[in-house]
């Protein structure tokens, strides 16, 4: 019986540290699109979930990017919003949206990066889409 409980009480101990390894002080959290086209306007809600615990200012950058140039589309993707400021509030999350429009003559592949910085604490994520060039009917 001591067995069982020493080893329950190891394995909490584990379990919690393990726990509070994964938990991160400032995060991402977005639901991509599942698919775009070209001329879609997209309205990409994110939130930044944190534990910081005191008041502190922080931003948040919506880089759209060519996969195969690198360079940025955010002017052509008409990306108006692209940096945002938020402030941690303890136990408060930050919530905001980033509208922007693929181009009607868009094709190709191009990637959404998310990045948040707020005091020490940083978080990233992006995502890659590829945008199918129209097909044109000939009759």
């Amino acid at each position: 019986m001591k067995r069982v409980i020493i080893f329950l009480s190891v394995l909490f101990i584990l379990t919690d540290v393990a726990n509070a390894q994964q938990q991160k002080e400032l995060s991402i959290h977005c639901s991509f699109p599942q698919q775009l086209k070209a001329g879609s306007k997209v309205n990409l809600k994110v939130i930044i979930s944190h534990t910081i615990q005191k008041e502190q200012t922080g931003n948040l950058t919506l880089e759209l990017t060519d996969a195969t140039t690198k360079k940025s589309v955010d002017g052509w993707f008409l990306n108006i919003f692209p940096f945002q400021y938020f402030t941690s509030i303890k136990g408060e999350n930050f919530t905001t949206q980033f509208p922007f429009t693929i181009p009607s003559d868009y094709h190709g592949k191009f990637i959404m990066t998310l990045k948040a910085i707020c005091g020490d604490a940083k978080d990233s994520l992006w995502h890659s889409f590829n945008i199918a060039s129209k097909m044109i009917n000939h009759e």
